[in-house]
C-alpha cells in the first residue's frame, strides 16, 4: 500500500527534478535567471524537498530549503510587479483620449518579441551603448 511517508518522498523526488531541471535550462541558455519560469520552478522544488526534511526531521536542510523558498518568492515578487509597472503605463496610455498615437519605426508585433526578448535576458547584459564602449573599450558604431 502507499504510505503517507512513500508520498511525502515522491513529492520530494518530483522538486529534486524540478530544480534540477530549471538548474539545466538555465545552464543551458534555455531560460534566463530572471525569469518567473526559473524562479517558479526553484521554488517548487525548494519547497517540495523542504517538506520532506521537516517530514523526515532534517531541520538544517528544511531551514535552507525554507529560505530558498523565501528567496524564491520574494524574486517572482520583484518580477510580477515589475511586469505590472511596465504595462500599466501602456494601458492608460490606450485609454485616454488625450494621449497622442505613438509612432514607431517597427511594427508592433516585432517591438512585442523584442520587449520578451529583452526580458528574458539576465540583468547583467542589459546595458547602453555607451556602457557597452566603455566596456570592450572600442569605438566601433553599434547598429540599433
Amino acid at each position: 500500500m502507499f504510505s503517507l511517508a512513500d508520498f511525502v518522498t515522491a513529492l520530494g523526488w518530483f522538486g529534486a527534478v524540478a530544480g534540477a531541471a530549471a538548474y539545466l535550462l538555465v545552464s543551458r541558455g534555455r531560460w534566463s535567471a530572471a525569469s518567473a519560469r526559473y524562479q517558479s520552478a526553484n521554488l517548487l522544488g525548494a519547497g517540495l524537498m523542504g517538506a520532506v526534511a521537516a517530514f523526515n526531521g532534517i531541520w538544517p536542510s528544511a531551514a535552507a530549503n525554507l529560505i530558498w523558498v523565501v528567496i524564491g518568492g520574494q524574486a517572482l515578487w520583484v518580477i510580477f510587479t515589475k511586469k505590472q509597472a511596465t504595462q500599466q503605463p501602456a494601458a492608460t496610455a490606450e485609454v485616454s483620449p488625450v494621449a497622442a498615437p505613438v509612432v514607431t519605426a517597427a511594427p508592433a508585433y516585432e517591438q512585442h518579441v523584442l520587449d520578451e526578448v529583452w526580458d528574458e535576458r539576465d540583468p547583467t547584459l542589459q546595458m547602453s551603448v555607451d556602457e557597452l564602449t566603455v566596456l570592450t573599450s572600442r569605438r566601433m558604431p553599434v547598429a540599433a
